[in-house]
C-alpha cells in the first residue's frame, strides 16, 4: 500500500455539523496527499457521498477523490425506538461500531461500509482523528486505547465565543460551565452526575454573563424558544459532560469560526489552549467553491433543486434582484408554536414578498391549510430540503430569516446575505446578538420567542408581548426596515465583511496558514 498520512473524521446526522466535515477532508485532500476516512450516519450517508463529489469536480478530481476518499456508513440504527430514544441510543451503537472499525483501521486491514458493503483496502494506521463535538465522548475512548498514537482534533462547527464560556474552565472565565455544579450537587444530594447534569441542562436562571466580545446577557437568554421537543429525553446532560473530558483529552482545536467574525473569542480560545502547548485552528468559512459544478451539485441534492432555481429565477425576472426571503431554521429545529411561523409568512404574503421556506427538521409539521395558502400566493415556496449555499448566492435573496447556527450564520455572510434573526437554542443566541448589535448586519426578532424567551433581554429591559398581534406588527416593521435605508446600511456592512471572510482562504490567509499548520502538526 502507498504510504501517504491518513485522517479519520467522525460524521454525525446533522447536517449542520457534518457539511463543515465534509468541507474539512475536501480542503485537506486538496492540499495534501493524505486518505481521508469519513464516517457517516447512515441518514445522510448519500448527501455526504454527493456533498463529497460536489469538492472534486475539476480536472482530475473524480480521480484523486477515488484514490484518498473513503466514505464509510456505520452500523448505528434503532430500528423501532421511539423519536426521543433514537438518539441516545444510536450515539451509543455509534461508539460501539466505529471503535469495531477503528481498530481494524488501527492494524491497517480493510473496512467495509455497513450501507452498501463495499470493502475498503487497508491504508496506514490513522495520524489524527477528527472529532465532532457530538460523537465527543469518543475522545477519552481513543485516548486510552491501546497502540493508538493518532492526534486527537475536536471538530467544532459552533460559535467560538459560546463554546469558550461552556468549556473553558472557570478560572479563565468560562461562565456558562456547568461541570463544577453537576459535581457539586451530586456529591451534596449523592445522585447520579449524569441525573443531575441533565436537570442542568436544561435550567436557566437570572444570572449574567458576558462572553468574549460580546454584550451582557441573561443566562436565559440562550433558551428563546422551548426546544423540549426535540432535546427532552435524550441525555443531553450527559453528552455535555462528555464534551467537557473531550475538550480536555484533545490535542488540537479546529473551529469552522474565522478570525474576521469572532478575533476576540478566537484569541481568548487560543491563550486558554496555550496553557498546555494544544493548538486552535480557525479554518473557516469552510464552503465548497462557487464553481457551476459545484452548485450543480447541491442543486441536485435537493428534490425541488430545479424547481427552486426557476423560482428564483423568475423572481428575479418579476420583482428585481435581492427582493426574495429565504427561510430556514436548519436541520433539526423547528418553532413550538406553529401559529408564530403561520403568522410572519402571513405578512410575507400580505405584503407580497417572495419567499422559500425549508423545513428540513424531524419534527417539521405544515397544515394543510398553511400548506395551501402559501402555493396559492404566487410569492411562496415550500422545500423539505434546499441547496442553501446555491440559494443565498442567487441574486433573488435579500434577506436570509435563520436560526442562526454557526454554520448557516457564517455561510449567509460569506454569501453577503443579511440576517433576520429567529434563533432557538445553543450558540443561535450569541450569533444573533453578535450579529445584530456588533457587526450591524441583522434584525432580531422577539416577538415570535416562547419559554424562557418570553422574559426580558439585559440589553434593552424589555420582553416580548407575546401577542400574533404584536407578532404581525414586529414583522412589518423589521421588513420595512430591511427593505428600506437601513436595510440597504446594513447589507453595505456585511459585504464589507464578506470581503474579510473570503480572504481567510486567500494564499497566507488566515484559515489557509491554520490549516497548513495543522496538517503539518498533525501529519508529521
Amino acid at each position: 500500500m502507498a504510504r501517504h498520512p491518513h485522517i479519520v473524521i467522525t460524521g454525525v446526522e446533522h447536517w449542520g455539523h457534518t457539511r463543515p466535515l465534509c468541507a474539512f477532508a475536501i480542503k485537506a485532500v486538496q492540499m495534501r496527499d493524505v486518505y481521508v476516512t469519513l464516517f457517516s450516519h447512515p441518514h445522510v450517508y448519500e448527501k455526504v457521498k454527493k456533498e463529497m463529489s460536489r469538492g472534486f469536480n475539476g480536472p482530475g478530481g473524480s480521480e484523486r477523490l477515488a484514490q484518498f476518499v473513503r466514505v464509510v456508513a456505520v452500523d448505528c440504527l434503532a430500528v423501532g425506538a421511539t423519536r426521543r430514544e433514537t438518539m441516545s441510543l444510536e450515539l451509543l451503537r455509534y461508539f460501539e461500531s466505529f471503535m469495531a472499525l477503528y481498530t481494524r483501521l488501527l492494524q491497517e486491514k480493510p473496512v467495509t461500509c455497513y450501507l452498501t458493503q463495499t470493502e475498503f483496502a487497508g491504508v496506514p494506521a490513522p495520524n489524527m482523528v477528527v472529532l465532532d463535538l457530538i460523537v465527543g465522548p469518543l475522545g477519552p475512548m481513543l485516548r486510552n486505547y491501546p497502540k493508538n498514537e493518532a492526534k486527537l482534533a475536536v471538530f467544532c462547527s459552533g460559535m467560538a465565543a459560546y463554546c469558550y464560556s461552556c468549556f473553558a474552565p472557570s478560572e479563565n472565565g468560562g461562565p456558562l460551565h456547568f461541570k463544577e455544579a453537576a459535581f457539586l450537587e451530586a456529591e451534596r444530594t449523592g445522585r447520579d452526575v449524569n441525573d443531575v447534569a441533565e436537570d442542568i441542562v436544561y435550567t436557566y436562571g437570572d444570572g449574567i454573563t458576558q462572553m468574549p466580545g460580546l454584550p451582557k446577557m441573561y443566562l436565559w437568554e440562550f433558551d428563546p424558544q422551548d426546544t423540549t421537543a426535540l432535546t427532552k429525553g435524550v441525555a443531553l446532560g450527559a453528552l455535555r459532560l462528555a464534551m467537557y473530558d473531550t475538550y480536555d483529552s484533545c490535542d488540537e482545536l479546529i473551529m469552522t469560526s474565522t478570525e474576521a467574525y469572532e478575533p476576540v473569542a478566537l484569541a481568548a480560545t487560543r491563550e486558554w489552549f496555550a496553557e498546555t502547548g494544544r493548538g486552535v485552528w480557525a479554518v473557516g468559512p469552510l464552503a465548497l467553491s462557487d464553481s457551476k459544478e459545484a452548485r450543480e451539485g447541491e442543486v441536485a441534492q435537493s428534490a425541488r433543486g430545479t424547481e427552486i432555481k426557476k423560482f428564483m429565477d423568475d423572481v428575479v425576472e418579476k420583482y428585481g434582484e435581492k427582493k426574495m426571503i429565504y427561510m430556514s431554521f436548519g436541520s433539526g429545529f423547528w418553532p413550538p408554536v406553529p401559529d408564530k411561523y403561520e403568522a410572519f409568512i402571513d405578512v410575507l404574503i400580505e405584503k407580497r414578498i417572495p419567499f422559500i421556506f425549508s423545513y428540513a427538521s424531524p419534527i417539521a409539521q405544515l397544515s394543510d391549510a398553511f400548506r395551501a395558502r402559501v402555493e396559492n400566493s404566487d410569492v411562496g415556496f415550500l422545500s423539505q430540503f434546499s441547496p442553501q449555499q446555491t440559494i443565498l448566492a442567487h441574486p433573488a435573496v435579500g434577506w436570509f430569516i435563520s436560526h442562526c447556527g454557526q454554520s448557516s450564520t457564517l455561510e449567509s455572510v460569506s454569501a453577503g446575505v443579511p440576517i433576520i434573526a429567529w434563533p432557538f437554542h445553543v450558540d443561535q443566541p450569541a450569533n444573533a446578538v453578535h450579529l445584530t448589535d456588533n457587526l450591524e448586519i441583522a434584525y432580531e426578532l422577539y416577538e415570535v420567542r416562547t419559554g424562557n424567551g418570553t422574559k426580558p433581554t439585559y440589553r434593552t429591559g424589555k420582553a416580548p408581548v407575546g401577542t400574533l398581534e404584536a407578532l404581525r406588527a414586529e414583522a412589518h416593521e423589521v421588513l420595512d426596515k430591511a427593505f428600506g435605508e437601513d436595510g440597504a446600511r446594513k447589507r453595505a456592512n456585511v459585504q464589507k465583511l464578506r470581503a474579510q471572510i473570503l480572504r481567510a482562504w486567500d494564499k497566507g490567509g488566515s484559515a489557509e496558514v491554520d490549516m497548513t499548520k495543522l496538517l503539518d502538526r498533525a501529519l508529521a
